[in-house]
This record gives C-alpha cells, sequence and structure tokens, in this order.
C-alpha cells in the first residue's frame, strides 16, 4: 500500500513539473511601441513624395567664408535692415551690428536678465514699422526695440517643454504684432505665439521647423515629419519627411505649396518670386519658386557649419548664413 501511495506521489509531482515547465518556456506575446507618423496637415495628404530627381548646379554664386575676428564669438541669429546686419552673438549674450562689409558698426547688450541684456540670443526680425525683435531665449523672453535700438519693452513666455536643453531659435512678426516663435520644442512640437498683449497660445499640433516674416505676413516651413510611440507621455521624435512651405492664417497653418522630400530646411526667405532655404539635405543653398518647384543648389558649404543653428538673411545681392560654431559668416556673392 505504501508503494502505491509513493507511486501516485510521484507520478503527480512529475505531471506537475511537466505543467509548471510548459507554463514558464511558454512564448511570451511582445508589447511593441508603435511608432506612427503624427500628421502636421490634417487629414494627411496620400503618401507620395516629390523627390528632386537631378541636383541643378547653381553657378552664378562664389562661395566665401568671412572671418569676422573677435567681432562675433558665436553668431546665430540675422538680419539686414536699411544698411546695418545684425547678427546675435550667443556668446557674448550682444546684439552686433555690421555695416555691408561687415565692419564694425556698435555692439549692444552684456550677460544679464536686465533690458538690453541677454542670455543666448537665439533670433531676430523686425516689423513693418522698424521695430526689433529679439529672441531671448535663455531668459525665456522676447526683448523688443524701437528703430532707434532703445528698448521698448519685453514680452515673457513659458516653454511647456521640460528640457533644458530646448529653447526656440526662430522668431516672426505679423501685422497685428503677434509673435511666432519656432525651433526645437520636440517634446511639445508646435508653434508658440504671443500676441500684443502677452497672451501665449501653443498651437499648430506636430510642428518643428522654422518662421519667417514678410511684409506683415508669417510664413512656415516643417523639418520633416514628427513621430510618436505615446502621445500622452509626450514621447516624440522626427525624421525625414514631406516639407511644407505655409503660411498663418486666422491662427490655422495654410498650405501654400508642397516642397521636395526630405529638405531638413534649418532657415528660409521669401522674396517676390522665390524661396531660398538652407537645406540640410544638400548642405547648401537652394532656390525653390513659390509653387515648391526646385531650381537649383549653389556650392555646398564648408563641412564644419552647425546646421540645426544657422540663419540666413539677404544683404543686398548677397545671401548670408550664419554659423555658431565659430562665429564666421559664410556668404554666397552673385559673380561679377
Amino acid at each position: 500500500m505504501k508503494k502505491k501511495n509513493i507511486l501516485a506521489i510521484l507520478i503527480l509531482l512529475t505531471f506537475f513539473a511537466v505543467v509548471v515547465s510548459f507554463l514558464v518556456d511558454k512564448p511570451q506575446k511582445k508589447t511593441e511601441k508603435k511608432e506612427t507618423t503624427l500628421s502636421l496637415i490634417k487629414p494627411r495628404e496620400p503618401e507620395t513624395e516629390k523627390y528632386i530627381e537631378k541636383t541643378i548646379d547653381n553657378k552664378d554664386y562664389e562661395l566665401n567664408v568671412v572671418n569676422l575676428g573677435d567681432k562675433v564669438k558665436r553668431g546665430e541669429g540675422l538680419l539686414f535692415k536699411d544698411g546695418s546686419l545684425y547678427v546675435l552673438d550667443s556668446k557674448n549674450n550682444q546684439l552686433v551690428i555690421l555695416d555691408e562689409n561687415y565692419e564694425l558698426k556698435e555692439k549692444i547688450g552684456k550677460t544679464g536678465n536686465a533690458a538690453l541684456e541677454f542670455q543666448h540670443p537665439t533670433g531676430i526680425t523686425s516689423d513693418e514699422d522698424g521695430n526689433l525683435y529679439i529672441l531671448d531665449s535663455g531668459n525665456k523672453r522676447v526683448q523688443i526695440l524701437d528703430s532707434e535700438l532703445k528698448f521698448v519693452k519685453e514680452m515673457a513666455f513659458k516653454i511647456r517643454d521640460s528640457s533644458p536643453d530646448v529653447m526656440f531659435n526662430h522668431i516672426a512678426v505679423d501685422s497685428s504684432k503677434t509673435i511666432h516663435l519656432a525651433g526645437n520644442t520636440i517634446e511639445y512640437p508646435g508653434i508658440y505665439t504671443l500676441d500684443s498683449s502677452g497672451k501665449q497660445t501653443y498651437t499648430f499640433d506636430y510642428f518643428v521647423g522654422s518662421v519667417f516674416n514678410k511684409d506683415g505676413k508669417v510664413y512656415a516651413i516643417n523639418f520633416g515629419d514628427v513621430m510618436g510611440e505615446n502621445e500622452k507621455e509626450h514621447d516624440y521624435g522626427y525624421q525625414t519627411g514631406k516639407n511644407f512651405f505655409m503660411t498663418i492664417e486666422n491662427n490655422k497653418l495654410k498650405i501654400l505649396s508642397e516642397l521636395s522630400y526630405g529638405l531638413y530646411t534649418h532657415s528660409f526667405l521669401v522674396t517676390e518670386d522665390k524661396l531660398i532655404l538652407d537645406s540640410g539635405l544638400f548642405q547648401a543653398v537652394s532656390f525653390f519658386n513659390l509653387k515648391g518647384k526646385y531650381e537649383s543648389t549653389l556650392k555646398k558649404y564648408p563641412e564644419n557649419k552647425k546646421q540645426s543653428d544657422s540663419h540666413i538673411t539677404l544683404v543686398n545681392e548677397k545671401i548670408i548664413l550664419s554659423n555658431s560654431l565659430d562665429g564666421k559668416l559664410i556668404e554666397y556673392s552673385p559673380k561679377k
């Protein structure tokens, strides 16, 4: 009897061991994060891409690197206005004013948080009345100067993104004096606006890119596609994708044209008939017409140019880009 009991117990133990082994070794379903493209334009257009099949070399310009010496240590924001080139020096925390030949006219500001003091200024623009708007990123404010470069007021803003490295790079202002801020705000991708009363609005979801104003209108070009795994946790990134040339009307983004795929536009200009883009794809300046048709590309700029902090402006007929790595300017001048 005892032997039978022992045998029964052994059989039961063997059975349970097999069951436990099966449960442990049974493959478990993996929960994979699903990364999806978040639509900048809703509804998203059909997945067709406009590629540049052949680069057209533009040989009408010559490339020069302008060494500013001690005038500028780390140039970022650029603006040419009334015969003066305004350069934001984000290392010395100054507004540097040069003439058309890059000779020093004046330096304004120092490190601090009072009027006409700066902490990492990144972007600059002007309105139709000639006032200057300086994006004082480190102090999280915009300083407004009149046409005589006298301080008028400041407008503070808040960044929803928690990362200390996140800051706005680009600024534009429309005819109603509403300020638009854009740049590397990937946790909360979008364009931030400040109206003339200082009211801040976070809008234009899933936008990462640059803005530019001309004749009271604000234009925008996105950097690429914003990708998300968890919108509730603001787990975003961005990658090569569709590029749109847009304007902002009635607090909405409106597509003016679709550009070529994957341009990585870091900054741009709008002229009467052209778009002039600093393209990370080509590592050079490229021309498009306002309908989004590719026209040509200039000679590649030096490899040591830091693209993400790049700004662009026109000095008469010359195209000027900033380079925050060494303070030098990249100049494309028309051949004579």
